[in-house]
C-alpha cells in the first residue's frame, strides 16, 4: 500500500481549488453579465418612454397651438373679408357673406405647423425667416375647423322653439329617406338590432325626440299628416333591455350619448352620423345650434332634409334620382370654386327652384349649368315651388353666418400623435348664464374641450 506524499495532496487540493475558482468566476461574470443586459433593457426602455413622453407633450403642444391659431384666423374672418370682397363681387356680383376662411386653416397656417415643408411650398419667392414666431419645432399639425350650423341639429334648440319637435321630426324622417318613395335606406329599418328590438324609421325618429323632451309620454311621428302628437310612456322599450335604463329627459350633452338612444346602431351612425370616426367633416348631426343650416357648407344630405322637413311633397323630396342631382351640381360647384355660394337665404332659395327662381346674375342655377356645359341631365333636378305660406317659414330655416365651430387639431412627432378637439362659440350675442356676468371675447368661448 503506497503512501501519497503531502507534497502531491497539496497539488492535487490545489488543483481542485483552481477548478471551483474558475466555476466561481464564471458564475459571478453571468451574473454581471444578466445585470448589465437587465439594466440596458430598462435603461433603453425608460429613454424611449421618456422620448415618447417628450413627443406627445411637444405633439399635444403643436394641437392646442393649432387650435389656438385656427380660433385666432376665424376672429380675423371681418378683416379677410373686406380684403376679398371686390373680387367675389366680380365673380358672383353679389357682395360676400361670412367668408369660410376656416376650410383653409390647414393651408394658411401650414408656416406655424411645418416651416420646413412651408419653405419648400413657397418656393424662393417667399421668405418666412422675416416673419415673427416662426421656427422648426421638430414636428406639425393638422386642422379641420367647420361650422356646426351645417349639420343637423338633434337636440333642444338653444332657443326656445314650440315647433322644435316636429321640425327635428321631419328633418330625420327626411335624412333617412322616409319621404323617399323607393329609399336604400329601407332594408337598415326592417331587421331586429342587437337590443333584440324591430326598430324602425319612426321609431328613431320619435326616440331621439324623447330622450330631450321633458314629458313621460312617448311621442309619435304620423309622416302622412306632419303632425306630432303623444301616446303611452317613452321608457317602455328601455326597461326591456338586458341592461334597462331610462330616458334621459334633458338635452345631450355630447353627440355620442345619442348612441344611448334606443335603434342608433353601428350601422345607423355610419350612415347617418359620422362616417368616418377621425374626419369631423363626415359628420351630418351637431347637439349645438338652433336648427337654421348654412347652407354654404352643409352636407347637401343635411340641405335636403331642411328643405324637404317643409315641402316633402316636391319631387326632390320623393325622388332618389333628383336628390343625386341636386347633390352632384352642389358638389360639382363647391368643386370648382371652394368659397360661399349664398349671401343670403334666399339666394339658397333661388338655387332650389332652379329655372323657376328669379332670374339674373343672382341666380347661381343657371350660372353653374352654363360653366358645367348646358347638357348636364344628371345635374337638373324638377324645380321645387315653395308654396306662399311656407316661404317665411323656408328663409328663416336657413342663415349664412356661423357662429359655433367644431376645431379638430392633430399634432405629430415623430410616431406620436396626439389630437385636440373642442367647440368655441364666436357669437358676439352670447353671455353666460345668469346670474354670472360677462360677454363674449374674441377668441370665442370654449363649449367642448377634449384631448386624445
Amino acid at each position: 500500500m503506497s503512501v501519497q506524499r503531502p507534497k502531491a495532496r497539496a497539488r492535487k487540493a490545489g488543483r481542485r481549488e483552481q477548478g471551483v475558482a474558475l466555476v466561481m468566476v464564471l458564475t459571478v461574470i453571468g451574473i454581471i453579465t444578466a445585470l448589465v443586459a437587465e439594466l440596458t433593457q430598462n435603461t433603453a426602455t425608460a429613454f424611449q418612454v421618456a422620448v415618447s413622453e417628450r413627443d406627445r407633450l411637444k405633439a399635444e403642444y403643436l394641437a392646442k397651438s393649432g387650435i389656438n391659431l385656427t380660433r385666432l384666423l376665424i376672429s380675423k374672418e371681418t378683416e379677410i373679408r373686406r380684403v376679398v370682397a371686390p373680387m367675389y363681387s366680380m365673380v358672383l356680383h353679389r357682395s360676400p357673406p361670412q367668408m369660410n376662411v376656416w376650410t383653409f386653416a390647414d393651408d394658411i397656417l401650414a408656416p406655424f405647423a411645418n416651416l420646413k415643408g412651408a419653405k419648400l411650398a413657397s418656393g424662393p419667392g417667399l421668405d418666412f425667416g422675416q416673419m415673427k414666431g416662426l421656427t422648426d419645432t421638430g414636428g406639425t399639425f393638422e386642422v379641420v375647423a367647420l361650422p356646426e350650423n351645417t349639420r343637423l341639429n338633434v337636440n333642444i334648440p338653444l332657443a326656445p322653439d314650440p315647433g322644435a319637435q316636429r321640425s327635428l321630426a321631419m328633418q330625420l324622417y327626411a335624412l333617412t329617406g322616409g319621404f323617399q318613395t323607393q329609399s336604400p335606406y329601407d332594408s337598415m329599418f326592417n331587421k331586429i338590432d342587437s337590443d333584440g328590438q324591430l326598430t324602425t324609421r319612426l321609431d328613431i325618429v320619435s326616440d331621439v325626440i324623447d330622450w330631450w323632451d321633458p314629458d313621460d309620454q312617448r311621442t309619435v311621428f304620423d309622416p302622412g299628416a306632419l303632425t306630432i302628437t303623444a301616446a303611452g310612456g317613452e321608457d317602455d322599450v328601455y326597461s326591456r333591455f338586458a341592461d334597462p335604463y331610462v330616458v334621459k329627459n334633458a338635452a345631450f350633452d355630447s353627440l355620442e350619448e345619442l348612441r344611448m338612444v334606443r335603434g342608433i346602431t353601428d350601422d345607423f351612425w355610419a350612415t347617418f352620423v359620422q362616417s368616418d370616426p377621425d374626419d369631423p367633416r363626415t359628420r351630418r348631426m351637431t347637439i349645438y345650434g338652433q336648427g337654421a343650416v348654412n347652407p354654404n357648407e352643409a352636407l347637401p344630405q343635411v340641405l335636403l332634409a331642411r328643405v324637404c322637413s317643409f315641402v316633402p311633397e316636391q319631387p326632390l323630396c320623393n325622388d332618389q334620382l333628383q336628390a343625386m342631382a341636386f347633390t352632384q351640381l352642389l358638389n360639382t360647384a363647391r368643386s370648382i370654386l371652394p368659397i360661399p355660394w349664398f349671401t343670403t337665404a334666399t339666394d339658397f332659395l333661388n338655387f332650389i327652384q332652379g329655372p323657376n327662381g328669379k332670374s339674373g346674375a343672382t341666380d347661381l342655377y343657371p350660372m353653374l349649368l352654363t360653366m358645367l356645359g348646358k347638357d348636364m341631365p344628371l345635374m337638373k333636378w324638377v324645380p321645387i315651388n315653395i308654396p306662399a305660406d311656407r316661404l317665411a317659414g323656408l328663409q328663416n330655416a336657413f342663415v349664412t353666418r356661423a357662429g359655433i365651430f367644431t376645431i379638430q387639431a392633430t399634432g405629430r412627432v415623430g410616431h406620436t400623435s396626439v389630437r385636440v378637439a373642442t367647440v368655441v362659440n364666436f357669437d358676439d350675442r352670447w353671455t353666460p348664464p345668469p346670474p354670472a356676468p360677462g360677454r363674449a371675447m374674441n377668441l370665442g368661448i370654449v363649449h367642448h374641450y377634449r384631448i386624445d
